[in-house]
């Protein structure tokens, strides 16, 4: 248990270690630089457009100084927004002036420089837990929604059915009963005519291709035109159809 926890420990420290070779704080300041090196005039709107490019490249974690040549650290921010990338900010500066506006700024952080340390790893840390935080919570939401997946209800000779929409291949009209198909050897015939079943279908998951057949559009593989012929395939068993022509027209305007 000892040898466990000194192993953790170990990879702990190195992954720490590792994000403080990664966090430069001067890593945009740099890059900033560089592009103003490029910019004649102090023209603000070609900086600008070399910041929408260079934003592409940008760290989810961006350390950002505020007192710039050219353009500040917000006006860099701003640019970077306008580009639909949204890191994480934490600002490093040497003025203490600026920090409600950072705060407007929705920055995660504010360090003075020169930056202590420990104030360094504790707002790493903290973002680290802040994430890990919102993945629990998509996670949980992820399995409230596979839990709660609304099932279809359709009555049976002897009772009824339930069956998630995504488990159903095609449905197949048998007079004025249906046949649900979920595989190739498991079907359930239902006492309703193909028409009441479309009704309670989820709208653009299924597709009627004819008067007697309903499939399930996320298990198409192929239409094939001089055949008419239509293939479904789940868990590598294929499905084949006869399709009418306007049908195959129809089918196209879904996909």
């Amino acid at each position: 248990m000892q040898r466990k926890f000194e192993t953790e420990k170990k990879v702990a420290d190195l992954q720490l270690q590792i994000v403080r070779n990664q966090l430069d704080p001067h890593f945009v300041m740099n890059a900033v630089n560089s592009i103003i090196d490029s910019i004649s005039d102090e023209n603000k709107e070609e900086a600008r457009q070399h910041l929408l490019h260079f934003s592409r490249l940008q760290r989810s974690l961006l350390f950002l100084d505020i007192q710039m040549p050219v353009m500040s650290g917000f006006e860099v921010l701003q640019a970077i927004y306008q580009a639909q990338v949204k890191p994480v900010v934490i600002f490093v500066t040497a003025y203490d002036e600026f920090a409600i506006q950072a705060i407007r700024s929705s920055a995660f952080d504010y360090l003075l420089k020169p930056v202590d340390e420990t104030e360094l790893i504790s707002a790493v840390e903290r973002l680290i837990a802040t994430y890990k935080q919102k993945e629990q919570a998509d996670n949980f939401q992820k399995l409230i929604g596979q839990v709660t997946q609304k099932k279809l209800r359709f009555n049976t000779t002897g009772g009824f059915m339930l069956v998630n929409p995504e488990d159903i291949v095609y449905i197949q009209a048998d007079w004025n009963y249906s046949e649900i198909h979920v595989s190739k050897d498991k079907h359930e015939v239902v006492t309703m005519n193909i028409g009441a079943v479309e009704e309670l279908l989820p709208a653009g998951q299924f597709a009627r291709i004819s008067r007697s057949v309903i499939i399930n559009l996320a298990y198409l593989e192929k239409v094939q035109r001089a055949r008419r012929l239509r293939t479904l395939r789940k868990d590598d068993v294929t499905y084949e159809f006869k399709i009418p022509i306007l049908r195959i027209r129809y089918l196209e305007s879904l996909v």
